[in-house]
């Protein structure tokens, strides 16, 4: 089971590293205006949050897992 979590983990971390990169190459696009850029900014912090989350997340679920 421990596995399981492990393997939704990376998955999850590898989607979000995914759609990152997809951002910040629409950052970095010279037809992307102003406010666009602050908008795609916001939504790749808001991805390195959600990582975050997603992986403090699974070590509690490993945690609990391996007491039972």
């Amino acid at each position: 089971m421990i596995m399981i979590v492990r393997l939704a983990r990376i998955l999850v971390i590898l989607l979000l590293a995914a759609f990152t990169l997809t951002l910040i190459i629409g950052v970095a696009r010279p037809e992307t205006g102003a406010i666009e850029k602050v908008v795609l900014l916001g939504l790749v912090a808001g991805c390195v949050v959600l990582a975050a989350k997603v992986s403090s997340l699974a070590s509690r679920a490993e945690g609990r897992l391996q007491r039972h």
